[in-house]
C-alpha cells in the first residue's frame, strides 16, 4: 500500500514537472511573438510615415507625420500647380507660384493649414484658377517681380538699409494710428 501512495506521488510530481516546463515554453513562444508583433507594427508605421519630398501622394492631416510639415505643403502646392498648368495649358513662368499664393492667403483670403494638405490644395487650386479667369494671374506674378528687384529686398536691402528701415517704420505707424483711429470711432 505504501508503495502504492509513493508510485502515484512520483507520478503526479513527474506530471506536475512536465507540464511546468510545458507552460514556461507556451509563455516563452507568446513573448516572442507579441514582440515580433510589435516591432511590425512600428516597422509598418515608420514606413507609412516616411513619404519622399519628391512623391506626388497627397496626405490629410491624420496621415502625416508632424516633423515633415513643411514638405506635406510643399507636395501639395506642387501637386496644386501641376493639376492648373495642365488643366489650362500655361506655358509662362510658374515660380513665383507660391509668393502669389502666400500674399493672398496672408492678407486677403485665409488658406487651409499646409499640414491638411487635400484642403491646402484645394484652396491653391482655388487661388490660382480665380487669378486666372480673371486674367490677374500674370500681373500678379510681374507685381512679385518688381517687387523682388525693388529697393528694400534681397541684396539691395544692405545698400539702401537707412531708407527702407525709415519706410517700415513710417509704414507700421501709419496702420497703428488706423487701427487707434477705427477702435475710437467704436467707442
Amino acid at each position: 500500500m505504501k508503495i502504492q501512495y509513493l508510485v502515484i506521488a512520483l507520478v503526479f510530481a513527474l506530471l506536475s514537472v512536465g507540464c511546468s516546463d510545458k507552460k514556461d515554453e507556451l509563455q516563452a513562444q507568446q513573448t516572442s511573438v507579441s514582440k515580433e508583433q510589435t516591432l511590425t507594427k512600428e516597422l509598418t508605421k515608420k514606413k507609412k510615415y516616411k513619404i519622399p519630398l519628391d512623391s506626388s501622394r497627397i496626405v490629410t492631416l491624420k496621415d502625416f507625420d508632424p516633423n515633415d510639415s513643411i514638405s506635406v505643403g510643399v507636395r501639395a502646392f506642387r501637386a496644386a500647380k501641376k493639376e492648373f498648368v495642365k488643366r489650362w495649358n500655361y506655358t509662362k513662368d510658374t515660380d513665383l507660384f507660391i509668393d502669389v499664393v502666400d500674399k493672398i492667403c496672408l492678407k486677403s483670403r485665409h488658406c487651409a493649414a499646409m499640414m491638411d494638405s487635400v484642403a491646402y490644395k484645394n484652396d491653391v487650386t482655388f487661388i490660382l484658377d480665380s487669378l486666372m479667369r480673371n486674367n490677374l494671374l500674370d500681373k500678379a506674378i510681374e507685381e512679385r517681380k518688381k517687387e523682388m528687384n525693388g529697393p528694400c529686398f534681397g541684396k539691395n536691402y544692405k545698400k539702401n538699409k537707412k531708407k527702407c528701415d525709415d519706410e517700415s517704420e513710417e509704414r507700421i505707424r501709419k496702420k497703428v494710428i488706423e487701427e487707434l483711429k477705427k477702435r475710437r470711432m467704436k467707442q
